[in-house]
C-alpha cells in the first residue's frame, strides 16, 4: 500500500477514535445536596440544639441527636459529612449535660460546679433564659421580682468587662439558673453517693479544663488542680471512690438516672412513649413528631405564600392538602371553612378525616418542629378578633410562620399562651373560695362595700375561668406506626 494512503487512512482514523473516546469518557453527574434539604437538615439541628438548652434548664429528659438521621440521608458530600460532625459534636454536648443531670456522685463540689456552668455554656442556656425575659409586645409579660432580681445581677457582672458584655450578660443568666437547678441544697442531698463519673463526662469535663486554662495563672489554681484530677482519673479509668466513704444524708436516697441509650430506630429506655394525650416536644422525647414529613409540608407552605391578603386558612388548607395530610372537601364539609380558629375544632372532633394523624402538643412552647400548625384563638397575640390566624412553622432560627404570607413567628405569645391554662387551674381554687368567702360576707351583712367586694371577686373568677380555654392550639404530625406483622 502506497506510503500516501496510509498517512490519509490515519488522519481520517484519529478523529473518530477521539470522538468515541470522548463519549466512552463522559462524566457521571454526581448527586448534589440540594438547597432545601441542607436548610431543612440546619433549621432541625437548631430545633434539637434548644431543646437540649431547654430541657438541661429544666432538668428533664435531653433529645435525642438521632432524630436528625431521617433528614441526614438525603444529604450528599461535602454536606452529609459536616453535617455528621455537627451531630456529632450535639451527641456529645448533650451527653455531657446528661452526666451532669446525673449528679456529682464522686466528683468534688467545686469541680462539678464548673461542669454545671459548662454544659449551660455550650448548651447557651443564657440565650434561653433572657428570651423569656424579652417578650415581644404582642404578648406583654412583664418580669416578675425574682427575674428582675437576677437580670439587674447579671447586668452589673456584665458591665464591668472589657468586650463581649452580651456574650457575658447571657453566660451569667445561664450559669444562675442552671447553678439554682443543679446546686441546690435538696438536690445535692439526693445525690451523696460516689458513683464514679461517667465516660460521657469526658467531653464536658475536657472543655471545663480548656476553659480554665484560659483564666490569669494563680486563680483558684486549687480547683483547676482538682478539675485536671478528675479528668485524668476519668480517662484512666478509676473512680476514686475508695478516698471517701458513701454517705447518704437522712432521708434521701441517691439519685438514679439510666444514661440514654442511642440506637438508631430504637427509643432508648430512658424516654418512655409518651401517653396519648401527653406529648411534650419542650420536655422531650421527639419520637412520635415525623420531623421528615413537617419538613416537607414547611416547603410546601413557603412555596405557597404570595403575601397575606386575609385568607390564611385557605392557604394553610391548600398546603395540608398538597402534603396528603388532610383532604380539603372534608375540612370544608365538616363546617370549618371559614375562620382558622376552627381547625383546632376540626382536628378535634373529626380525627376520621384526617390522611395523617396529627398530634396536639397540651401546652406549647418555642421551639417547636417544623411543620408544626399552629392555631391561634380570636384576638390572641394580636391576631383578627373574628377569625384568629393559622401558621405553619418554617425556620427555627429566626422563627419564621407561613400561612398565605411569611412573618416572624410569635414566640413569646406561644409561651405565654402555651402555658396559660395550666397556671389558670392553679388559680382557680383561690379565686373559688375568694367569692365563697366574699359572698358569706354580703350575706352576714349587705353593706355597698361587701357588695363591691362581691362583685370584684365574681370578675377575678371569671377572668380565671376565661384563661381555662387555651388561646392558642399547637399540632406536629405523628409519625406513621409500621404495619403490625401477621401472627
Amino acid at each position: 500500500m502506497p506510503r500516501r494512503i496510509l498517512i490519509l487512512l490515519a488522519v481520517l482514523w484519529l478523529p473518530l477514535a477521539a470522538g468515541a473516546a470522548s463519549r466512552r469518557r463522559k462524566p457521571v453527574a454526581v448527586p448534589k445536596t440540594s438547597a432545601a434539604d441542607a436548610q431543612a437538615l440546619d433549621q432541625t439541628y437548631e430545633l434539637v440544639f434548644q431543646l437540649a438548652g431547654q430541657s438541661y434548664l429544666r432538668d428533664e429528659l435531653m433529645p435525642d441527636p438521632d432524630s436528625l438521621d431521617a433528614l441526614l440521608a438525603a444529604l450528599r458530600d461535602p454536606e452529609l459529612g459536616k453535617a455528621q460532625a455537627k451531630k456529632k459534636t450535639l451527641a456529645q454536648l448533650v451527653a455531657g449535660a446528661e452526666c451532669v443531670q446525673g449528679g456529682p456522685g464522686s466528683i468534688s463540689p467545686d469541680v462539678y460546679k464548673l461542669m454545671v456552668d459548662q454544659a449551660a455554656e455550650d448548651l447557651q442556656v443564657g440565650v434561653i433564659v433572657e428570651r423569656g425575659f424579652a417578650p415581644d409586645a404582642r404578648s406583654g409579660r412583664s418580669l416578675d421580682a425574682a427575674e428582675k432580681a437576677l437580670v439587674k445581677a447579671c447586668q452589673g457582672e456584665a458591665r464591668d468587662q472589657a468586650y463581649d458584655r452580651r456574650g457575658f450578660y447571657q453566660k451569667c443568666l445561664g450559669r444562675r439558673r442552671c447553678e439554682a437547678v443543679y446546686l441546690s441544697p435538696e438536690r445535692l442531698a439526693e445525690d451523696s453517693s460516689q458513683r464514679p463519673p461517667d465516660p460521657s463526662c469526658a467531653p464536658v469535663l475536657e472543655a471545663a479544663v480548656k476553659a480554665r486554662a484560659k483564666l490569669p495563672a494563680g486563680l483558684a489554681d486549687d480547683v483547676g488542680r482538682r478539675l485536671q484530677e478528675t479528668r485524668d482519673r476519668l480517662l484512666a479509668g478509676t473512680s476514686g471512690a475508695e478516698d471517701a466513704p458513701p454517705a447518704v444524708a437522712p432521708g434521701h436516697s441517691p439519685r438514679q438516672r439510666v444514661p440514654a441509650v442511642r440506637s438508631a430506630g430504637a427509643a432508648p429506655a430512658s424516654r418512655p412513649e409518651p401517653a396519648a394525650n401527653d406529648l411534650q416536644l419542650a420536655a422531650p422525647p421527639l419520637e412520635s413528631a415525623d420531623l421528615a414529613t413537617g419538613v416537607k409540608l414547611a416547603k410546601v407552605a413557603k412555596a405557597g405564600e404570595i403575601g397575606f391578603t386575609g385568607y390564611c386558612y385557605s392557604y394553610v388548607k391548600a398546603a395540608l392538602e398538597k402534603a396528603g395530610i388532610v383532604d380539603r372537601q372534608a375540612i370544608d364539609g365538616a363546617g370549618a371553612s371559614a375562620h382558622a380558629k376552627l381547625f383546632a375544632d376540626f382536628v378535634e372532633k373529626n380525627p376520621a378525616l384526617l390522611k395523617r394523624k396529627l398530634r396536639r402538643i397540651p401546652e406549647p412552647s418555642w421551639p417547636v418542629p417544623i411543620g408544626t400548625i399552629v392555631v391561634w384563638s380570636a384576638g390572641a397575640c394580636g391576631y383578627s378578633a373574628q377569625s384568629g390566624h393559622i401558621e405553619i412553622v418554617t425556620r427555627i432560627k429566626p422563627p419564621q410562620a407561613c400561612s398565605d404570607g411569611c412573618a416572624p413567628f410569635q414566640t413569646a405569645c406561644l409561651d405565654e399562651f402555651g402555658s396559660d391554662p395550666q397556671l389558670a387551674r392553679s388559680e382557680l381554687a383561690p379565686a373559688q373560695e375568694g367569692l365563697r368567702q366574699a359572698q358569706a360576707d354580703y350575706d352576714a351583712g349587705r353593706t355597698k362595700a361587701r357588695l363591691a367586694a362581691l362583685r370584684k371577686k365574681k370578675a377575678s373568677l371569671a377572668a380565671v375561668q376565661k384563661r381555662l380555654e387555651p388561646r392558642v392550639a399547637a399540632y406536629v404530625i405523628e409519625r406513621e406506626k409500621p404495619p403490625a406483622s401477621p401472627p
